[in-house]
């Protein structure tokens, strides 16, 4: 290459869509700008993460080979230190019913958690993406069914602009699908420990299969929380009822969603 042409090949270089290896290095050295994150409650997963736990305004894509593979135990230490802001905790669509003892014990403020439940990915997707946008909400979970590319950069889009943590719960089998999710988390069956691997990161490069120790109070509520009322309870159970996210939540409570437009 010669010399006329590195400056401007240096100048291309700086450009902000493109990130190279040293980017992160001179991230973990602090001169990069630092994002704002909340812990996991697993210091190996938070070392693992770009800037030290889940970025509090940006999409967190969780793919799971089965519900209840420990995503529920994951993720339960970053929606605690969540739930005591004055906003919204949201759960949309989940494949179980929130066991409301099991999230008091873990320190979930129910006055501040939300259950909507829907059948159609377009009415799942338009609560995800309303309650993010709004700024009443700490964080959000959503379960689609099948969210396109488009879909998840409008969720991104929607976490940045209401500063909100959007968990998108997602079949392992859409591993191999592109997403423009920042950070995308591979959960492994669940054993005597949470299997769970970074297979895709802002800044950095991804990690082998770590291996999280399940807190002893964890392995029984929150499998109850998760599991124990799956087959018991269901979507339907509820009361059809319009939801729309307010900046001063009162009290918790379960909604069938029904959205504009149907």
């Amino acid at each position: 290459m010669s010399a006329a042409a590195k400056p401007q090949l240096n100048r291309i270089l700086q450009h902000p869509a493109i990130w190279r290896a040293a980017d992160g290095v001179r991230g973990q050295n602090g001169q990069q700008q630092q994002i704002v994150t909340v812990a996991t409650g697993f210091p190996t997963l938070d070392r693992a993460l770009p800037d030290g736990g889940l970025p509090c305004d940006s999409v967190a894509e969780i793919l799971c080979p089965q519900w209840g593979c420990g995503e529920t135990e994951l993720v339960s230490s970053a929606l605690t230190s969540l739930s005591q802001q004055s906003r919204w905790l949201v759960w949309v669509n989940p494949p179980w019913l929130p066991y409301a003892p099991a999230l008091m014990q873990q320190g979930i403020a129910l006055e501040n958690t939300l259950v909507i439940h829907s059948r159609q990915d377009k009415q799942i997707l338009w609560a995800m993406e309303q309650c993010l946008s709004s700024g009443a909400c700490s964080a959000v979970q959503g379960w689609p069914h099948k969210p396109t590319p488009q879909q998840i950069r409008r969720l991104q889009l929607a976490a940045q602009k209401g500063n909100s943590l959007c968990l998108l719960m997602r079949p392992q089998a859409h591993i191999q699908q592109p997403s423009p999710a920042p950070l995308r988390l591979e959960m492994g069956p669940l054993q005597q420990a949470i299997q769970v691997r970074v297979v895709k990161c802002r800044g950095h490069w991804g990690s082998p299969w770590l291996r999280l120790p399940r807190k002893a109070m964890h392995q029984a509520t929150v499998d109850a929380a998760a599991l124990g009322t799956v087959q018991k309870h269901g979507p339907d159970s509820h009361h059809s009822q319009a939801i729309a996210p307010t900046a001063a939540p009162v009290t918790s409570g379960a909604y069938t969603l029904s959205s504009p437009g149907g």
